[in-house]
């Protein structure tokens, strides 16, 4: 199954940036094999070429990861931890490529200049083309047009909520689960933002649990959302081409869909999104 965040295969789930990533890798090694094979380069040479690959990407992903953190260090700062949670997503392009580019230009001092920048060209075309492959998946980009049970004070049930209802502010849609143990982990993050951005819509979507289920878990870890729905046969997902959980849409105030996030939200990537949601146009 392919949504827009993922390739899925059965319960693996493999993110589209991974597999672009490894297309480039794969890609420029088996061009550097073939060019080394015509101009016979030197074996140290080519292994060097073919290390640095690998080791590039990897100070890519370190440098991007560094560069976000410095970005949004006001969020990190109270929370020293969420660093190493890679799993939010936070990472900074430009700073990754910044960071990359001269340990391979520095490891490959024994390569032509020209080839060199051939490499770096065809890698960062194919990253490019992955990243237009994936914003043209096909995607919704307006608010869906769905209605849904709401739990309500005392856990009673109202019925036939429209989303379309929550069209003039900003909106952030979280689809979860209570058995779902990244979506119990950024529930207090959800909820610290729901306390903290009175003008901005959480809408907390069951994906597939029952009234009595919700209403107990809200109750055990003390949460207090506004807007709680349920969606017991997981339309939204289906609607929005967002498969796993956690997933979180991000509407602005006119109801256009402005970020998707599948995974775990830490507070800097979902502080980041808000803003983003906040923004006139």
């Amino acid at each position: 199954m392919i949504s827009s965040e993922a390739l899925h295969l059965g319960p693996l789930m493999l993110p589209w940036t991974l597999i672009i990533i490894l297309i480039g890798l794969m890609t420029v090694s088996i061009i550097g094999q073939m060019v080394s094979n015509k101009l016979r380069w030197d074996k140290a040479v080519i292994q060097v070429f073919r290390d640095s690959l690998w080791i590039s990407v990897l100070i890519g992903l370190i440098g991007a990861r560094i560069v976000f953190v410095l970005l949004h260090w006001d969020a990190y700062s109270t929370s020293p931890l969420d660093i190493f949670k890679i799993q939010d997503k936070g990472f900074h392009l430009i700073g990754g490529i910044v960071t990359a580019i001269p340990y391979f230009l520095w490891k490959n001092k024994g390569l032509p200049g020209k080839s060199k920048a051939i490499f770096i060209f065809i890698f960062t075309l194919l990253l490019s083309l992955g990243i237009a492959f994936q914003n043209n998946l096909k995607q919704e980009t307006h608010f869906p047009d769905s209605s849904f049970s709401s739990l309500i004070q005392h856990g009673e049930i109202s019925e036939n909520v429209p989303l379309k209802q929550f069209i003039g502010q900003p909106t952030v849609i979280n689809m979860w689960a209570s058995w779902c143990p990244p979506c119990h982990r950024e529930m207090p993050v959800l909820q610290q933002a729901h306390n903290q951005y009175p003008g901005i819509n959480f809408v907390m979507l069951n994906q597939g649990e029952d009234q009595v289920t919700v209403q107990d878990y809200l109750r055990r870890y003390d949460l207090k959302f506004k807007h709680v729905l349920l969606d017991p046969y997981g339309e939204i997902p289906q609607q929005m081409n967002m498969f796993g959980l956690p997933s979180t849409l991000f509407f602005n105030a006119q109801g256009l869909l402005v970020e998707r996030h599948m995974g775990e939200l830490s507070p800097a990537m979902l502080q980041q999104y808000l803003k983003k949601i906040s923004i006139q146009p």
